[in-house]
């Protein structure tokens, strides 16, 4: 990626949490794959999709009618599916690619169904439940929780939070994970996601594209900044990593920063002499 797409993917996040370009940062992602993204053609793709979901559902239809309706297209006529035989690959997160290839993760499937109810009238929300996204419709008070990765599946609400309870909360209130997130956590946990695949392939530099990309979402993140720190070394970036390291350091609690960051930042500080230039 280039710095003008990290500057991109700024401004697409820039205000309230309501005014943040969802669309526009996840095409900014999908760049990650370095195949040509064209947002527009996406766009259009995306629009074909409500026209249809919206004739089949008719005039003056209600929410559950809407919501079949995008079922129908999405997944009856056009196949949209979760992808359980490859699903580490990195094209499950990028957007274009989900909507040419009609598979993808529990996150961007549920993109593809909100990008849709939004241009049908159909206010759906995110629900960042545990391990795997889902999408809510009828607003807090009348919920319906639909998955698509499953192809559309209706999720009782006494189910997902029988299936809390097996998992490890903590002292959380299970409720909280049957709230709709922010259109920041959206983006946060599709990067999540990249962070993890290319930091496990060891592929360096779209780790330290996706810590860019995470950075601008998190800039307090002083984890980020001191991951950032080492990948800069590791990619021959000496100086870089002299000051994402010292501001990592700095940060918080020596006894919580990793060891492997300190021994680093002293090696570097006898070759710059505490001054982050060269000697």
């Amino acid at each position: 990626m280039l710095h003008q797409d990290f500057e991109a993917f700024a401004q697409a996040i820039k205000g309230a949490d309501h005014e943040v370009d969802l669309y526009g940062a996840a095409m900014v992602i999908a760049r990650l794959g370095g195949h040509t993204v064209d947002p527009n053609r996406t766009a259009a793709q995306l629009d074909n999709l409500a026209e249809a979901a919206r004739e089949h559902a008719g005039e003056g239809a209600s929410p559950d009618a809407l919501s079949h309706a995008i079922d129908h297209q999405l997944f009856s006529v056009h196949g949209f599916h979760g992808n359980t035989e490859d699903y580490a690959d990195p094209e499950n997160s990028y957007l274009d690619r989900v909507v040419q290839r009609r598979a993808g993760l529990p996150i961007t499937l549920s993109l593809v169904y909100m990008e849709v109810a939004q241009r049908i009238g159909l206010q759906c929300d995110g629900i960042g439940y545990p391990g795997h996204f889902i999408v809510r419709y009828g607003g807090p008070e009348h919920p319906t929780y639909v998955d698509p990765f499953q192809q559309g599946a209706r999720i009782d609400r006494a189910e997902l939070l029988a299936r809390l309870r097996s998992l490890d909360i903590g002292t959380a209130n299970p409720e909280t994970f049957l709230a709709a997130v922010t259109r920041r956590q959206v983006l946060q946990r599709m990067l999540n996601n990249l962070h993890t695949i290319f930091r496990d392939r060891r592929d360096l530099d779209r780790w330290y594209a996706v810590l860019e990309l995470q950075l601008r979402l998190e800039p307090w993140n002083a984890a980020l900044v001191g991951e950032r720190g080492m990948l800069h070394y590791r990619l021959g970036r000496a100086d870089q990593a002299f000051h994402d390291l010292e501001a990592y350091v700095a940060s918080g609690d020596r006894l919580e920063t990793s060891t492997g960051a300190i021994r680093l930042l002293d090696q570097l500080r006898l070759r710059y002499g505490g001054t982050g230039e060269p000697r």
